[in-house]
């Protein structure tokens, strides 16, 4: 029999709900604050904080993101709780095969995405994430910032938003709302309009593949696929002529997005088809 709730008990249950969910996300977001403070401070006071954050940002948040997830494994582990089970973390039950499935479709996306904005006319929303994503890679460590971009922040994002906040929202939520929830909350965080756009179809995309496999490693590698092409290019850019020859014009640019489009909607018909077949 199903159990009817008064509107206060509603408001108590989702208020609960989101207080137990803000936690893991208060961790990540003041935890790379933390650290990136006390860096400034204890090692880099010397330095202007604009140059700080242009050269040291990326080493100093990615500390933050790992004391995090430390942070998490501790407090499962306090609960008597597994961390594995908290947030569906599952290595032993990984299919290598479909892992890189994911992989490659996050790139493909990315690649569309990514040629459909540089080929849009300069309006003022698109300038001001091409301004954006100039200053994530601008002047950067090579190493940290594709440590960063490519495998740390993937990994803890995934943990914490699709790992413990969507579980945390599945408890109370049917499965659709909880997945919009998180990915609204996971969107916002992006700050820039574009960003948030491109976040949410992102984080829809990895609540819904976290909760169909029931394990976050393969939203990890989707997001990863994600990422990577941002990376990529920025480290061939790095190398002169480069620009030139694989981006030296908007054929090419639309052929590089016409490919990902194409590649992208293959791949979704694949998987589509095969999870009909089981």
């Amino acid at each position: 029999m199903k159990t009817e709730w008064t509107v206060q008990q509603r408001l108590w249950i989702w208020g609960r709900t989101f207080l137990k969910a803000m936690v893991p996300l208060a961790l990540y977001i003041l935890m790379p604050a933390l650290c990136l403070s006390l860096g400034y401070v204890l090692f880099h006071s010397e330095m202007s904080a604009q140059d700080f954050f242009t050269y040291g940002g990326n080493f100093y948040s990615a500390v933050g993101m790992v004391l995090t997830v430390l942070v998490l494994f501790w407090r499962s582990k306090s609960k008597n709780h597994s961390f594995f089970e908290d947030t569906t973390l599952y290595f032993d039950q990984m299919n290598v095969r479909k892992a890189g499935a994911f992989l490659v479709f996050g790139m493909s996306a990315a690649l569309a995405f990514s040629a459909a904005l540089t080929l849009l006319p300069r309006w003022g929303i698109t300038e001001a994430y091409t301004r954006a994503s100039g200053t994530m890679f601008n002047g950067q460590d090579m190493f940290f910032t594709i440590l960063t971009t490519v495998i740390t922040a993937p990994l803890a994002e995934e943990i914490i938003f699709r790992g413990y906040m969507l579980n945390i929202f599945l408890e109370t939520f049917e499965e659709r709302k909880a997945i919009w929830i998180v990915s609204l909350i996971f969107a916002v965080c992006h700050g820039q309009a574009l960003w948030i756009l491109y976040a949410l179809v992102m984080g829809l995309a990895l609540a819904w593949v976290s909760v169909r496999e029931d394990n976050i490693l393969y939203g990890f590698f989707l997001h990863v696929g994600f990422n990577l092409p941002s990376a990529l290019i920025w480290l061939a850019e790095s190398f002169e002529g480069t620009r030139e020859l694989f981006f030296g014009s908007d054929w090419m640019i639309a052929a590089y997005g016409l490919i990902g489009l194409l590649l992208s909607i293959l791949l979704i018909r694949r998987y589509l088809e095969g999870e009909k077949k089981n």
